[in-house]
């Protein structure tokens, strides 16, 4: 290999030439090669923050749909919201068992106030009563709450329940005691008018 001493002036120039176009062309190489590398990296950090954010709408998503009253973390107050909703059926018939009213629609009402609260709050089943910031006044279980203390069956409802016992003591198959509760009430509140539970 030739030293620099034994090459000519123009043959160095050349020479030098051709290392700067040789290091140019590497130093490209390089620039592309990280370029193309920061630019494959931006496309993962893009899918990662896509799955993390379907990751996040899942969980919340997740967390809506078993933050509610049934689930096990909240079963303390399930079981509260159960005594609130007895204790209303029970201050409705007076705490006596042995009136026509108790005898008549206990059966019913015991399971109404649960369909009445799903209704109000536009829900498949009480069930699903958001315990999202449920100590706050305007959360939804303290809404519901409310409305099972002051809540009273429906005069449609109760005379819906009347019609069907009528029809079942003309048909033979309403039990003794419930047709002596029936007659009893009928006298009571007017052939049925009169709701006595508001």
């Amino acid at each position: 290999m030739e030293t620099t001493r034994d090459m000519s002036i123009s043959e160095i120039i050349m020479d030098s030439q051709m290392i700067l176009a040789n290091s140019q062309q590497d130093t490209n190489k390089v620039l592309q090669r990280l370029c193309d590398a920061i630019k494959k990296q931006g496309e993962t950090m893009n899918g990662i923050v896509e799955e993390q954010t379907k990751q996040k709408a899942s969980i919340d998503k997740l967390e809506k749909n078993t933050n509610v009253i049934c689930s096990p973390f909240h079963s303390k107050r399930k079981r509260n919201f159960n005594k609130l909703c007895k204790t209303r059926v029970w201050q409705l018939f007076n705490n006596e068992k042995d009136t026509p009213e108790y005898i008549l629609f206990s059966h019913f009402l015991f399971k109404k106030i649960y369909g009445d609260v799903a209704s109000h709050f536009d829900l498949d089943t009480w069930h699903d009563i958001s315990m999202k910031n449920y100590e706050s006044e305007m959360s939804m279980y303290s809404q519901a709450k409310e409305f099972v203390t002051c809540w009273t069956p429906s005069d449609w409802y109760i005379k819906e329940c009347i019609k069907g016992m009528i029809e079942q003591r003309d048909n033979g198959i309403l039990k003794p005691e419930r047709c002596r509760a029936l007659t009893e009430y009928l006298k009571i509140t007017n052939h049925g008018e009169i709701n006595p539970f508001c």
